[in-house]
């Protein structure tokens, strides 16, 4: 791969990271406990653990409960992109991106260029 190539590659992961973290920060904060976690903002209404009947005097909906659930399902999926992405630019930082890691051949540009962060090259993609 030729390093104008490369370089493109690398902008596009770091411009991706920065967008991950920018919309993780929007429904979770940063785990200080465990390095690159992140966990979900929680609405009011779990944080002071509020019981059922409690739930319904203070107004709060299972609207707010779906919203939880679905933000947690977002942070999941950003936290494991953002770990793909991560993983990829410390390939390149070490010379070894671009290789599947399952059979351990060339992984295609054109591959690469669809998704800079591909582990593998299309044959062994799940």
């Amino acid at each position: 791969m030729n390093q104008n190539t490369l370089r493109e590659l690398k902008n596009s992961l770091e411009k991706e990271k920065d967008m991950l973290i920018s919309e993780l920060k929007t429904i979770a904060a940063r785990d200080p406990k465990v390095k690159g976690d992140w966990d979900v903002k929680h609405s009011e209404w779990e944080e002071n653990e509020i019981t059922s009947d409690e739930e319904l005097e203070a107004g709060v909906s299972a609207n707010e409960a779906d919203e939880d659930m679905k933000n947690k399902a977002l942070s999941d999926d950003l936290e494991l992109r953002l770990r793909d992405v991560n993983s990829a630019l410390d390939k390149i930082e070490k010379g070894n991106y671009g290789i599947c890691e399952t059979c351990g051949g060339e992984i295609p540009e054109e591959r690469l260029k669809a998704d800079p962060a591909a582990k593998t090259d299309i044959e062994h993609a799940k």
